[in-house]
């Protein structure tokens, strides 16, 4: 191990353990960083995903659905749990890769990265942050390209009252997709017509599943 990686791994640690301190102090943060943090990325997954239909997801996402949408989303709060993992366990991983050649984290880190070599936790937090929006976004992507092009999971949707349809005045979608819901509405895709339709909860009358014969 170099000296470029040893120094990086004894700042890291130091800043760690001052870390370690203060949440022994403040022990309701470190929940409260990662729900606040899961649900933003929720909330990105679903605007995300929303937007790959032409729907607006910011006009029909309320703080209810901020509050709740983790129970939702439990991969993503793991994803981020495990990103934290690594953090913690930074150096053991780190000193296990630098056994291969060229696969030094630390010593990279300092060599590219020396504006950030004196705050490393702070940089891998926001680095940690940075990579769970991302897989938000790439997740939102491939969930939207399976229900466009896949004929699963189609449903058949009743209203309470009429709803405006391609023009036409209707009280029932046949084989059709639920893109996703929150706390105010329901948001369903046909993919024959590939058009969509945002609906009011209130007005969702029954939702049942479409038998693949029934087709």
């Amino acid at each position: 191990m170099d000296h470029l990686t040893r120094v990086y791994h004894f700042r890291y640690l130091r800043q760690l353990l001052e870390v370690k301190r203060f949440l022994k102090v403040n022990p309701s943060l470190l929940p409260a960083v990662i729900y606040l943090v899961s649900s933003g990325a929720g909330l990105y997954y679903l605007t995300c995903l929303l937007s790959h239909f032409g729907f607006d997801g910011l006009k029909h996402i309320g703080l209810g659905d901020f509050l709740t949408i983790i129970f939702s989303s439990f991969w993503l709060l793991g994803a981020f749990v495990a990103f934290l993992l690594i953090l913690v366990f930074f150096i053991p991983i780190d000193r296990a890769s630098s056994s291969i050649q060229f696969l030094s984290i630390g010593k990279f880190m300092s060599a590219m990265n020396r504006p950030f070599l004196k705050i490393p936790v702070l940089y891998g937090f926001s680095s940690s942050v940075i990579a769970i929006f991302f897989s938000a976004n790439i997740l939102a992507e491939s969930q939207a390209s399976a229900i466009k092009h896949t004929k699963s999971e189609l449903v058949e949707v009743s209203f309470n009252y009429p709803v405006n349809w391609l023009g036409n005045t209707i009280t029932k979608l046949n084989a059709v997709k639920v893109v996703a819901s929150t706390s105010r509405y329901v948001f369903i895709y046909h993919p024959d017509t590939k058009k969509s339709v945002v609906v009011p909860l209130g007005n969702i009358a029954t939702i049942f599943n479409v038998k693949q014969g029934d087709e």
